[in-house]
């Protein structure tokens, strides 16, 4: 880790996402639970749910922009208008007119923009970083990100009951401001793309050929059979996100709201944290016996009284999920071409959240109807179903430890995500 800090670009990117993510962890907590309680019902955090994740499939679109114009910009741009549209919620609980239907406005807008955030920082990883530096530099990007989650969903919680959630809106605007700072000191001599002068029209085209290209390669390779089989699995996450609120406050309010949260951010945070160790294992076995374990552990937590015991359960049961994505993140950044590595990324991020607002909204409708404790406990077999989907599916199963993927095996070109040659390695 020393190492990749002594990387400028890595360093400021590193920061950028742990300091977004601290608000970003608060304001989810402090959202969903003004949501709920403004609401009065479950239905309305799976409708907020519904709403925060309908962007994610959509992620698609913005990989051939990412592809063709200045990440930097891109990344500088999203931040100053999340920060300026979050910042409605407390000018409207000021003038006396924040509404349910105001924060269920706001929050799809505010999750579209940050789906330009981590296809793009994924798509810079190959630039900056050797390709021996990219499991570790994966999980430490995933570590800022559930490692944050983990401590200031609890802190967020905490904070909902003990100052309201409106500081914490303010709190995130803060967060954006510091990471425009951040992303505006990066030096990305080397991403730069060429200038063009074209018509609009011409872009257009561009556009859409480049996002049909980006489809096409993620649904003729192993990587669409990778996505497909995570779809009920997102499917049951989006199904439990909604129902959280609810099956909290049943267990004791939003305290409980907030570690369920932070569980879900440690399981998956010390998942990545090993991933490393797991760089010389085959990930098709990783993946059937991971997820066969994570639904054990889950569907225990459903079953056990003790509330204590119960979120350290379930913590537990997202340990393979948190150490099996940084592995299929760098098997695809090892296949993928550098030039299309943000369209094919953004695809799969779509596809693989495309089931989670759908999950959501079933999973608030259906927790208002039945009761949360329902959806928590089935919930759990999207891990079972993922395990068996591997295990029936050859080319999945039989995939090769991260270091022995070879992209020509999979009808790649041998050159992968990153030429060699050249790196952003200031220091």
């Amino acid at each position: 880790m020393n190492g990749l800090l002594h990387n400028k670009n890595f360093s400021l990117l590193f920061t950028a996402r742990l300091i977004t993510n601290i608000g970003d962890s608060m304001y989810y907590v402090a959202a969903m639970w003004l949501v709920y309680k403004l609401g009065g019902s479950a239905f309305y955090s799976g409708l907020a749910g519904f709403l925060t994740l309908i962007p994610r499939t959509f992620q698609f679109t913005v990989g051939p922009i990412l592809d063709r114009y200045s990440i930097q910009k891109l990344l500088i741009t999203t931040q100053l208008f999340q920060a300026l549209i979050l910042s409605l919620i407390p000018l409207a609980y000021l003038s006396g007119r924040l509404s349910v239907t105001l924060i269920l406005i706001v929050m799809p807008i505010v999750s579209f923009l940050s789906q330009f955030s981590y296809p793009a920082e994924n798509a810079l990883i190959p630039h900056i970083l050797k390709k021996e530096q990219r499991v570790q530099a994966n999980s430490a990007m995933a570590i800022a990100y559930q490692g944050t989650e983990s401590v200031f969903n609890a802190v967020g919680g905490a904070l909902v009951a003990l100052i309201g959630a409106i500081a914490i809106y303010t709190a995130d605007i803060i967060t954006f401001s510091v990471a425009v700072v951040l992303f505006s000191m990066l030096s990305l001599s080397s991403v730069r793309r060429p200038e063009r002068n074209t018509t609009i029209h011409q872009q257009i085209q561009t556009y859409f050929s480049d996002l049909k290209e980006g489809f096409h390669i993620v649904f003729h390779s192993v990587i669409g059979r990778m996505i497909i089989s995570g779809q009920v699995t997102n499917f049951a996450l989006g199904a439990l996100t909604a129902s959280l609120p609810s099956y909290a406050d049943l267990l004791g309010g939003s305290w409980i709201y907030g570690l369920m949260l932070a569980g879900m951010a440690v399981g998956s945070l010390v998942g990545a944290m090993c991933a490393g160790f797991f760089e010389k294992v085959a990930v098709g076995k990783m993946l059937m016996i991971g997820y066969l374990i994570g639904f054990c552990l889950w569907i225990s937590a459903a079953l056990i009284p003790n509330s204590l015991a119960r979120i350290l359960l379930f913590s537990a049961s997202l340990i393979p999920l948190g150490c099996n994505n940084v592995i299929n993140s760098t098997v695809m950044q090892n296949l993928v071409p550098k030039e299309l590595l943000a369209r094919v990324m953004s695809v799969v991020a779509s596809i693989a959240t495309c089931m989670m607002p759908l999950g959501a909204l079933t999973g608030g409708t259906l927790s208002a109807l039945f009761g949360p404790n329902m959806i928590f406990t089935f919930s759990s077999f999207g891990f079972l179903f993922y395990s068996v989907y591997v295990a029936l599916t050859p080319v999945l199963r039989t995939i090769p430890a991260v270091g022995k993927v070879k992209p020509e095996s999979y009808g790649f070109s041998a050159v992968t995500s990153v030429s060699e040659e050249t790196y952003s390695n200031e220091t």
